[in-house]
């Protein structure tokens, strides 16, 4: 067995499935745990796990689970195949369960890849939403000046500028104060023509 410390002590815990009887029950701890991947196992289905390992307590049940689900990733997110998988068994481990375990991975195996990569739009989905939430802001402050601004070319702009005597009193306000132009308005002009931004209007 191959790897350091800590997987080696996880993986020790495979010898408490030597308790199982049975291809069948192993089969369904390893499907219950794919279902239960993202919840956690229930407590009925934890405590029926501990009665088919015959284990005195349930603290006990937590380890195994977590070996069983470690082979589980591997096999869907690492592509392991059974040689890798036999590395991470401890040497001493009875070949039937070897054997039993493999079978029945390579078994789900596709499946669950399958399953999986269903999954993987949607957290890539959720990124990138908030990839482009935390860009916005940057954005902000040019579009409000670009939407602040368009109005001051056109009270100048004799093909753009429409009859001031129509707004009566106000028309003669704008036309006595000879405000000067805003400093945008040039970088305006020269990346909109004035037809352009009539149009946007």
């Amino acid at each position: 067995m191959e790897g350091d410390t800590g997987t080696d002590t996880l993986y020790l815990q495979l010898h408490k499935l030597s308790a199982i009887n049975s291809e069948q029950a192993l089969d369904n701890i390893l499907t219950t745990l794919w279902s239960t991947r993202k919840t956690g196992l229930r407590s009925a289905e934890k405590s029926h796990v501990q009665s088919l390992l015959n284990l005195p307590s349930p603290g006990q049940v937590d380890p195994v689970v977590a070996s069983l689900r470690s082979l589980i990733r591997k096999c869907v997110r690492e592509n392991f195949t059974s040689d890798d998988l036999l590395k991470l068994f401890p040497p001493d481990l009875s070949l039937d369960l070897q054997s039993n375990l493999i079978l029945l991975l390579q078994k789900h195996q596709k499946q669950w890849k399958e399953e999986s990569s269903r999954e993987q739009p949607l957290s890539g989905t959720s990124v990138s939403y908030h990839v482009k939430m935390s860009a916005a802001p940057s954005f902000r402050p040019f579009l409000s000046s670009v939407i602040a601004t368009p109005l001051w070319p056109h009270q100048d702009d004799p093909f753009t500028n429409f009859n001031h005597n129509d707004l009566g009193a106000s028309a003669s306000v704008i036309a006595d104060t000879n405000v000067a132009p805003l400093a945008p308005m040039p970088l305006l002009r020269d990346g909109s023509p004035p037809g352009n931004m009539v149009s946007e209007f």
